[in-house]
Parts: structure tokens; C-alpha cells; sequence
């Protein structure tokens, strides 16, 4: 029987046995962002639950990483409660509003606070990590959705959603309409845009500029300046 050397197990359980602390403290952590919203309040306050040193993780000093913990739960989330449903469904149009749908409600129960993690994601530091989750958000639902494009027309349709689902979330936060009907209105129409060639020769340049200003616009109106 081959074994595995007593230094190797050490270093594995020891680099593993962090990082699964570290999960464990986010997971509790996103139950506390009702009360104490995306702070270092809300880290502490789970190590604490679990019996562990707010410092224990160095998670204390990083707010922004409860939000990056959010966003890839969501992602991961979305797809599995999407997984039996989009077969069901004949068209990448359609299907990308089922994913967009349901992505959307894994914010709704802290879509009062969501502003919040935007203001962090919007500081200068972490403008790239939240592209980047923007990014693979786009990505892996056009994917999900079996869209099909090539070249070009795949990073501009992928690029369009981005924004169009940026603007959707942001509109969901202000939306008070009962079972938030007028944020699926408005996503559905901005779904639909993507279909047209406007949306798709203009959604790759736009994609930044709309994303930097719709963010700016929900600050502004709550107050993050």
C-alpha cells in the first residue's frame, strides 16, 4: 500500500484546515449581514459563534471578502436550483431569464443592504475582483443558457448581459412593488435589448462606463459618495 509521507499529510492538513475555517466563518458570517450589514462586525460575530478568534483567519481586516464569498455562493447556487429547469425550456432567450431570476433572488434577502457591499466593491482596490465576478457571472450563465455565438458576437452578447444584469440588481434594490413585478418587468426588457444588434455592437464598449455609472447612481441616491 502506497503512503503518503508524514510531512506531506502535515502540510496538506495545515494549508487545508485554514481555508476551511475560513469558508465556515463566511457561511456564518452572511447570516449576520441582516444586522450588521458587509463589516468586520459581521466576521467577528460568527468566529465568535464558532468558538473561534475573530483574528483567527485574518477575515476580520478583509469586509470585501464576505462579499466575494456571497457573489461565488450565489453563482454556485444559481445554477444548481436552475439545473432541472432549463431543459424545460426552448430558447437561450428564455433561459437566460429563468438564470437571471434566480440569481437576482439570492439578493433579495439582503437586497437593503446589498448597496453596501457595492460601495466595497467599488473602491479602487476592489474594482478588478468585482469585474471579475461580473465577469464569470455573465459567462457561466451565457454558458448555462446554451447560448450560441461566435467570436466577437459571444464577448459582446456576454458583455451586454453583464450589463444588463448590473442594471436589474441595482433596480431591484430600489424596487418596493409587490413580489418585485417591476424588477422582472425591467429585466425582461433589458433581456430584450440584449436580442437586438444595437445591444450587441454597443454592450462590449459599454460595458465598464455602465456598470462604473449605474454603480455611482445607487450611491449617490443612498447616500455612498
Amino acid at each position: 500500500m502506497n503512503r503518503i509521507p508524514l510531512r506531506i499529510l502535515r502540510r496538506t492538513l495545515t494549508t487545508a484546515q485554514p481555508a476551511a475555517t475560513a469558508t465556515s466563518i463566511l457561511d456564518r458570517a452572511l447570516t449576520k449581514v441582516p444586522t450588521h450589514g458587509w463589516t468586520t462586525a459581521a466576521v467577528s460575530a460568527a468566529a465568535i459563534d464558532l468558538g473561534l478568534s475573530p483574528a483567527s483567519s485574518g477575515l476580520a481586516s478583509q469586509p470585501v471578502a464576505l462579499v466575494t464569498h456571497f457573489l461565488a455562493q450565489a453563482l454556485s447556487n444559481t445554477l444548481i436550483d436552475a439545473d432541472d429547469q432549463l431543459h424545460e425550456l426552448p430558447t437561450p432567450h428564455e433561459r437566460l431569464r429563468l438564470l437571471c431570476r434566480i440569481r437576482l433572488r439570492q439578493t433579495l434577502p439582503i437586497k437593503d443592504r446589498w448597496p453596501e457591499a457595492l460601495a466595497l466593491l467599488a473602491q479602487p482596490q476592489n474594482l478588478s475582483t468585482a469585474m471579475g465576478h461580473l465577469t464569470e457571472l455573465a459567462s457561466e450563465l451565457c454558458y448555462a443558457a446554451d447560448v450560441q455565438a461566435a467570436n466577437l458576437d459571444w464577448y459582446a452578447k456576454r458583455s451586454a448581459l453583464a450589463a444588463a444584469y448590473v442594471a436589474s440588481e441595482l433596480y431591484l434594490c430600489e424596487d418596493r412593488s409587490p413580489d418585485h413585478q417591476l424588477t422582472w418587468r425591467f429585466l425582461d426588457s433589458r433581456l430584450d435589448e440584449i436580442e437586438s444588434a444595437r445591444a450587441l455592437c454597443n454592450g462590449a464598449s459599454n460595458y465598464a462606463s455602465q456598470f462604473s455609472r449605474n454603480i455611482y447612481n445607487i450611491f449617490a441616491s443612498r447616500g455612498f459618495k
